[in-house]
């Protein structure tokens, strides 16, 4: 049997109004990139601390609760949802660029409530990892796969049981399971990085806020398995430092081909471009275009195709909608491996 940590209710608040006065869609915020264990279509689990266990539930309406382990840490906790909703960033210059750009113009006007959702540091690392040199269904199924096999369960009064992402410790305690979870060659990686947290080999995020974007990124890359894209775009998702994008293949080759600029370069006509706002732009992209692999990106630029279509495919935009479709050969295949007492 799985030990479930019953979380006690903190709080109640209304984050309407400041959403409001800062312009944020809390439904695009809260379902963008999302799993279908954290939004049901009305309802979000934020996660405010992996460890010590708190989670605020917010509706799109505004409505939140907080629970936690230790609910006398509730200020801290306020002031980590707001950050992680982006409720008192500024995106002003970034939408004015936005609207001059042949790419997000279109996306910027109907999505300029959306703001990036950010998360704990160790798992937009795992969230890096699983990205590279996978499609976006390839990868999200990976992070989906991990979550089911690994996740942790709390209880809150009145709201049932939440899944939290995994610990770096109960990945240790078990790495076997990556295998189950398709993760491939990544599961090195994965493992070495929890044990790199458990070791306090990476900065509590108090000291990389104190460093500049490049520090911050060096000492990301001194992780095994993690090169530029995955730091950087564990920056992006974790910190909110925008300077230093995440620049693959995929957003090499649509920059190429739309400013006329040589591949090698693309990175620096991006950053020319969006300046400090360049990691947020390249996610935007990526929802702009429904993540489509290349060649059908390419197609949509040239129809004019630049805000997400919310079809009947998994997409950064409905990806909650589909998880639950797409992982009972692999749950099923996890609890044929384990005891039965387990």
């Amino acid at each position: 049997m799985l030990n479930v940590d019953m979380l006690e209710l903190c709080t109640e608040l209304d984050i309407s109004g400041m959403a409001k006065s800062r312009g944020v869609d809390l439904y695009t915020t809260l379902s963008v990139y999302n799993l279908h264990h954290w939004f049901d279509g009305y309802r979000a689990v934020v996660v405010l601390d992996l460890y010590d266990p708190a989670i605020a539930i917010v509706d799109i309406g505004g409505r939140a609760v907080i629970a936690s382990s230790r609910c006398s840490n509730v200020d801290t906790y306020i002031a980590r949802l707001v950050r992680a909703l982006g409720l008192e960033e500024d995106l002003t210059e970034f939408h004015s660029i936005a609207l001059r750009d042949v790419l997000l113009s279109s996306f910027v006007r109907m999505w300029s409530g959306w703001r990036l959702r950010s998360c704990d540091l160790w798992w937009a690392l795992v969230v890096g990892v699983c990205q590279q040199n996978a499609s976006f269904r390839q990868g999200w199924s990976m992070l989906l796969n991990i979550v089911n096999l690994y996740g942790r369960r709390v209880r809150v009064e009145g709201f049932g049981e939440v899944v939290l992402p995994p610990r770096p410790e109960d990945i240790v305690r078990d790495p076997s399971k990556l295998s189950i979870a398709r993760v491939g060659y990544r599961a090195r990686a994965i493992e070495s990085i929890a044990r790199s947290f458990l070791e306090k080999l990476v900065p509590p995020s108090e000291a990389l806020e104190r460093m500049d974007s490049h520090e911050v990124e060096d000492v990301l890359r001194s992780l095994r398995g993690v090169g530029s894209y995955t730091a950087r775009l564990a920056m992006v998702l974790a910190l909110r430092r925008y300077e230093l994008p995440p620049v693959d293949r995929w957003l090499r080759a649509i920059v190429s081909r739309v400013y006329g600029v040589d591949e090698r370069y693309a990175e620096r006509k991006w950053v020319e471009i969006w300046g400090r706002w360049s990691g947020l732009a390249a996610i935007a992209l990526t929802i702009a275009l429904d993540a489509a692999p290349l060649r059908d990106a390419l197609s949509r630029i040239e129809r004019g195709e630049l805000v997400p279509k919310l079809g009947n495919e998994p997409s950064p935009a409905t990806l909650w909608r589909f998880t639950q479709l797409t992982t009972a050969r692999t749950s099923r295949a996890y609890r044929q491996r384990i005891s039965p007492t387990s």
